[in-house]
């Protein structure tokens, strides 16, 4: 008996996958596997086990703000856990099919496959990603607490815009300092302190949380994650934060 299709709807497509190598393998995929269950919850997933891929399809209702700011969380943690890989996510809005048979929901449709495409052609170093369609359709939900900006007009970044973390619905940690994360004293400051703790891979560290963190006091606790002794966590907090204070013209 063939499942019952339902009219066509609207709604946003994720794509992900991994870039930096030409095989994936261990930790690598044992990383993206943790991709896989942050996205759980939030919709239908495609996913082969063992392999960097991964499209979710949210349904029409689902609330866009809570899957980009779970998206942007586990590609973030995911940069910071495998360099030099990199994991990156196109999100794209547009039509598609649900299908219910034996209790089992999916979706396909024309949005699922320009979602994948676009991916594959997108630049190596985008992070997360939004096609023209997805940003339309975010103007019309109010107030994000993300804000797009056009990426360089460069192959296969056509269309494309990159997701930051800020905006005018930004919660900024409770604190009030909207610095930017991307301050050049800032980031100077960020590299040489986490440095103290972890060593050389600091400054990487803090050029790949870079671009899922738009605000400072945002990137500081992407950044001590990193640290694993818990005093020299709540050390490395407390001083970067103090230079925020110290930095914030509010």
């Amino acid at each position: 008996m063939t499942a019952p299709v339902s009219a066509p709807v609207s709604t946003t497509v994720f794509a992900f996958d991994i870039v930096g190598g030409e095989s994936f393998a261990g930790r690598v995929l044992e990383s993206f596997d943790r991709i896989v269950a942050a996205a759980g919850g939030l919709g239908f997933l495609e996913h082969d086990p063992g392999k960097p891929n991964l499209t979710l399809t949210l349904a029409p209702e689902a609330a866009i703000a809570e899957a980009l700011s779970r998206i942007a969380a586990a590609l973030a943690d995911f940069d910071g856990a495998v360099i030099p890989f990199r994991a990156r996510a196109l999100g794209h809005y547009g039509v598609v099919f649900r299908t219910d048979a034996a209790g089992q929901v999916s979706f396909a449709g024309s949005a699922i496959r320009a979602t994948q495409s676009a991916l594959r052609r997108a630049p190596g170093n985008g992070g997360l990603m939004a096609t023209r369609d997805f940003v339309a359709q975010a103007a019309k939900l109010g107030e994000l607490p993300f804000r797009f900006e056009t990426m360089p007009n460069a192959a296969g970044a056509e269309g494309l815009s990159r997701v930051v973390a800020g905006g005018a619905a930004a919660v900024q940690d409770g604190i009030g300092f909207n610095l930017a994360s991307n301050d050049p004293a800032f980031v100077v400051f960020a590299k040489r302190r986490l440095a103290m703790d972890i060593g050389p891979f600091a400054g990487a560290l803090v050029d790949r949380a870079l671009r899922s963190s738009a605000v400072a006091t945002q990137l500081v606790k992407v950044l001590s994650r990193e640290i694993e002794d818990p005093v020299a966590r709540t050390n490395f907090e407390k001083e970067v934060f103090e230079f925020i204070k110290s930095q914030n013209t509010i």
